[in-house]
């Protein structure tokens, strides 16, 4: 658990540093890469996604979920400063607002005849292997070199949140590993 919360804060004090310290290279209007600007406008969708699921969770009493929830509420927070500042300098507009299947999920985290802690553990493992593998192709393939930086800086938070919730979901249900 220590070594998820350090991790966490380590991918914090990062992605921080990067939005405080290093200011993104603006590019003209409709010269950024179309795959770019599809990464942009996903990761603004799954932070509010993410940052919703997660303050829905917050107020249970479950130690370990609330702490994940705390957890990937920070990092997503972050994050989503960290893009605003990005998708500005790269004349990029973001809804910033929830996808429809989270809309539709965010509700059933806040009914009592649902198991709500075990699928927001089950969201955060299946949403955040989806948000690594974007974030992954970003730094990988992106040309602008600071999405690929951005991408670079949030993956071990994703990573960690990711890991985080796999091991309380495997002590909740042995079988799944």
């Amino acid at each position: 658990m220590r070594k998820h919360i350090l991790a966490a804060a380590l991918s914090l004090a990062s992605i921080s540093a990067m939005a405080q310290n290093r200011e993104a290279v603006e590019v003209p209007p409709g010269a950024l890469d179309r795959a770019d600007v599809e990464f942009l406008q996903t990761a603004d969708t799954a932070n509010i996604d993410q940052l919703t699921f997660g303050k829905r969770v917050i107020g249970r009493k479950r130690t370990g979920v609330r702490s994940l929830a705390e957890n990937v509420v920070s990092s997503h927070q972050k994050a989503d400063d960290a893009l605003r500042l990005l998708a500005a300098a790269k004349h990029v507009e973001l809804d910033h607002r929830m996808s429809a299947r989270a809309s539709n999920e965010a509700d059933d985290l806040i009914r009592k005849d649902v198991n709500a802690d075990r699928m927001y553990i089950e969201d955060v493992v299946r949403d955040g292997n989806d948000l690594i593998a974007l974030y992954q192709r970003a730094r990988e393939n992106s040309e602008d070199p600071d999405i690929r930086a951005f991408a670079d800086q949030m993956l071990p938070a994703l990573e960690s949140n990711t890991r985080q919730a796999g091991d309380l979901l495997s002590r909740i249900d042995p079988s799944v590993r």
